[in-house]
Order: structure tokens, then sequence, then C-alpha cells
């Protein structure tokens, strides 16, 4: 059974239709890449994913559950819509750290005060920090806990959001361009943390314009244009056989402007 299954979402800003109908499924473990060019929808298609757009139709399930029906939408509380994003976790091209805020800080706040306000069977401080400390050890930045983000490149910056998002126990980890914020010499590292999670069996979504680390790393690529999902298979057949002209074409532009 899928782990996350999304049903034709529509979604409109004024007279604007941004998606159209975007209907697919992820399986447990499972690397899905979002290909498009700007303005195809795929960040909108993230945000809805992530509650942070509300789709005007269409429905999600994670683990068979449903956790969103377009019909019922007024009807849901703050409460749940916050609880409803606690399955995914989103990395931002433009890391989105507080800046006020320690490595340490920015990695324990958000789950000090859930498990505050679950009050019982929740992790202590202690706890939180020590997962933390441990997240900060697996993107390689150990010595940067006690750190401001004004202090960090780019490339680590963005190594701490993904540590951040790791640190709420999400279902889903979502990524939208990790790199498209980083100078050339620091993708790599971005990329490289990203790889890693693959092997532990992490759930991904990644919308990503670095089209030969999307073929290496995806179990499968969704190639979105004009709000639609344009063409949908393995790196393989996406990248070596495209059946859609668009396809076709988004892939010529792109090996001609790498």
């Amino acid at each position: 059974m899928a782990l996350l299954e999304i049903e034709n979402i529509h979604k409109r800003f004024g007279k604007t239709e941004v998606l159209k109908g975007i209907s697919f499924s992820v399986d447990k473990g499972e690397v899905l890449s979002i290909l498009g060019s700007s303005g195809g929808g795929k960040t909108t298609l993230l945000r809805c994913i992530n509650f942070l757009e509300t789709p005007d139709t269409g429905k999600m399930k994670i683990g068979g559950k449903e956790i969103f029906n377009a019909e019922n939408k007024d009807k849901v509380s703050e409460k749940q819509i916050r609880e409803n994003r606690l399955h995914f976790g989103l990395v931002f091209q433009s890391f989105n750290l507080f800046p006020q805020y320690t490595v340490m800080e920015n990695l324990t706040l958000a789950k000090e005060l859930i498990e505050k306000s679950r009050k019982k069977d929740g992790m202590s401080k202690e706890q939180i920090r020590e997962k933390a400390k441990e997240l900060l050890e697996n993107v390689g930045l150990s010595e940067k806990a006690q750190a401001y983000p004004c202090e960090l490149s780019g490339g680590q910056q963005q190594r701490v959001a993904i540590a951040r998002a790791l640190s709420l126990d999400p279902e889903v980890l979502c990524f939208d361009e990790p790199t498209s914020a980083l100078d050339p010499e620091l993708t790599g590292e971005v990329l490289r943390v990203i790889r890693e999670l693959k092997n532990t069996g992490r759930t991904m979504i990644i919308v990503t314009h670095e089209l030969g680390f999307a073929r290496s790393v995806s179990d499968r690529i969704m190639f979105i244009a004009d709000g639609r999902i344009e063409e949908e298979g393995t790196p393989d057949e996406v990248f070596d056989n495209p059946k859609s002209e668009k396809m076709k074409a988004f892939l010529s532009k792109s090996l001609e402007n790498p």
C-alpha cells in the first residue's frame, strides 16, 4: 500500500489555475523527483502537500488514512492542520532558518513545543537535544551547534535545514529546489546528504533542477508542465525514452543550458 496518496488536486490563485488535477502516490522508502519548468506548479504542489496552501479540490491520504478532503476543508480546525503538517518535513530553497537562534535552537525549538503540548509520554528536553546532536553529526555539522545561521555558508545552512526537518520525524521529507540558492561548489555537500538519506530508507519528494542528481537518486521521476503531470516513470524511461513532446523539449533545453 502506498504511504502517500494524492488524488485530483486542483489549486487556483484568482483566475489562474496552477494545478489542474494532480494525482499520484509514493510508496514507503521511495524517492520521487519532480521536474518541470518554472511556473509549472511544482512548488505549489509541495505547499499543498505540506498544508501551506489549501487545494480547491482533491484528497490526500497518509498510510491509508484520509488527512485532507477539499469537500470538508472549511470544517478542519487549525489544530488539525498543524497535526497534519507533522506527517511532512519541508526543506525550502532559501533555508528559512531563524537568524536569532543558534543551530541547536533551530533544531530543538519546534520539537520542544510539540512535546510540551502533548503533556505526557513525550521526549524530555535532554532527549530532544541528544537527538539534535545526532542529526547534526549525520549532516556533518557537529561543531556548529552553537553557531548562528549568519556564521554558516549556504551549504551549511541548508544542511541545518535538512536536520531541522528530520528532527520532527516526518513520514515524508520534501525538498523544494534544495540547491537553487547555492553556489555550484556548495551544491555537492547538500546532494551528498540527500543521497545518504535515501540509503536509510527515507521517503522523499524532491523538486529539483539537477537532472543528473535526479536520475541517480530517484526511484521515479514525475514531470509537471502547465499544472498537469505530463510524464511519469523510472529515470531510465523518462530520460532515455521520453514520450511527451513537452518532456522532450524540456530535456533538450536543459541539456543546452546546464
